[in-house]
């Protein structure tokens, strides 16, 4: 049974609201999802920078429980969480 997931970037004071979301079969291919969107807004960058340094990416069900968070933290990609 797919679910609807959200993708929302915040610092904590800031936040940029994914409004569309997206139906996807379980929180196993959100979190691909999310990677893959974190690897395109790093390679924008060209290069490591701290231009995303302290942001996030929180993923949320359609009933808006935050169920993973990732940290946008420039290069590596760092341990992601579930919650």
């Amino acid at each position: 049974m797919c679910s609807r997931y959200y993708f929302n970037l915040t610092d904590g004071n800031q936040i940029i609201r994914d409004d569309e979301g997206l139906q996807l079969a379980d929180i196993n291919a959100a979190v691909g999802y999310a990677i893959k969107a974190i690897e395109e807004l790093r390679a924008e960058a060209r290069a490591p920078s701290e231009e995303w340094l302290g942001w996030r990416m929180e993923i949320t069900n359609g009933t808006g429980e935050m169920v993973w968070v990732i940290p946008l933290e420039p290069w590596p990609l760092k341990t992601c969480s579930w919650h």
